[in-house]
């Protein structure tokens, strides 16, 4: 384990990678070793070695992230978020159907968490595999490696873009699967397609935005900002446009579309929306307007203000007039 460590911290170095800035010191393997036997657990030794080697990293981003999008948690938000998870599946447990440990096995142990919610945990206190694990996807884990060593040697020897095994089936399959009646099929798909982000989905999941499920259209939605693929941009805005002036089911849609357009960058949606009334065509501006409108942010007003003193078409100028007016209301 020392070794895949090391051999990592090279790599890491060589790449010049972001995460550099924000590595914490180890812990001393007293230190580390106190703070999980205070927990109540006994731990392997590979866990002990990847708190000396550092003690998660600081901050948010790319500063933070040992792989793409998923934070190194300091051994104390180990600890936090494995109290903290163990006590909600307590919580939330259905009696013989569902037991908590079904929910959060008490031998898992996080070491990695991305925005999603999703966290990454080695079975077993460090001595099992390191798997996925989504709490709005109960019973359905994603194997990253067989071992925390592995999974740390794969880092190091196959670089910082480490993915896991290929896709299980064709992106079509597994988008058209959103749409499926099935729970434990549709759920699986989401959890690859949202884990994996195979490029090909993209026209697959652009199609599925006009589901008649509305599961489905959300689903596809998030998915799309996870796929960092720029065209997403025009196409989420027109949909939050769209959708968010419709209905009550309309409004959670939208929500779902500009989350998708959050995460398409780390811009941001507020940055991609601005840039769309600076350079959009007409019907853009007016969608960015609309979608503005709907997120309610007082960051935006300024651009509005500029959209409505000086946008070259009457329709778009009167537009951001009302979205100034409404922004301003209370909701």
């Amino acid at each position: 384990m020392k070794q895949a460590l090391a051999d990592l911290e090279a790599r890491l170095r060589q790449a010049q990678a972001s995460i550099l800035a924000g590595l914490r010191p180890g812990l001393s393997q007293g230190e580390a070793t106190k703070l999980m036997t205070n927990a109540r657990f006994k731990p392997d030794p590979g866990l002990i070695a990847l708190y000396t080697w550092h003690n998660g990293a600081e901050g948010g981003g790319a500063q933070a992230e040992l792989m793409d999008i998923a934070r190194f948690l300091s051994l104390q938000e180990a600890i936090e978020t494995r109290t903290f998870e163990l006590g909600l599946a307590a919580q939330v447990e259905s009696l013989p159907d569902m037991p908590a440990a079904e929910i959060f096995d008490p031998t898992w142990f996080p070491i990695l968490s991305d925005a999603s919610g999703r966290i990454y945990v080695v079975d077993q206190f460090g001595a099992g595999r390191v798997l996925i694990v989504d709490r709005q996807k109960i019973g359905i884990q994603e194997e990253l490696s067989p071992t925390l060593i592995a999974f740390i040697d794969s880092l190091a020897r196959k670089g910082l873009d480490f993915k896991p095994s290929p896709i299980s089936a064709d992106v079509t399959v597994l988008v058209r699967d959103l749409e499926s009646k099935n729970d434990k099929e549709r759920l699986s798909a989401i959890q690859e397609l949202t884990r994996k982000r195979p490029a090909a989905a993209f026209e697959p999941l652009v199609a599925m935005l006009e589901s008649d499920e509305a599961s489905a259209r959300r689903d596809a939605a998030l998915i799309l900002g996870l796929l960092h693929d720029l065209r997403a941009i025009p196409i989420l805005i027109r949909c939050i446009a769209r959708w968010s002036v419709r209905d009550a089911e309309g409004l959670k849609d939208a929500t779902s579309a500009f989350a998708g357009l959050r995460d398409l960058s780390q811009e941001g949606a507020l940055a991609h929306l601005e840039q769309a009334l600076a350079d959009g065509d007409v019907e853009l501006r007016l969608d960015a307007i609309k979608a503005l409108v709907f997120s309610r942010d007082a960051r935006a007003l300024p651009s509005l203000q500029a959209v409505a003193m000086h946008d070259p078409d009457a329709k778009v100028r009167a537009a951001a007039e009302q979205g100034l007016r409404t922004i301003g209301e209370p909701r």
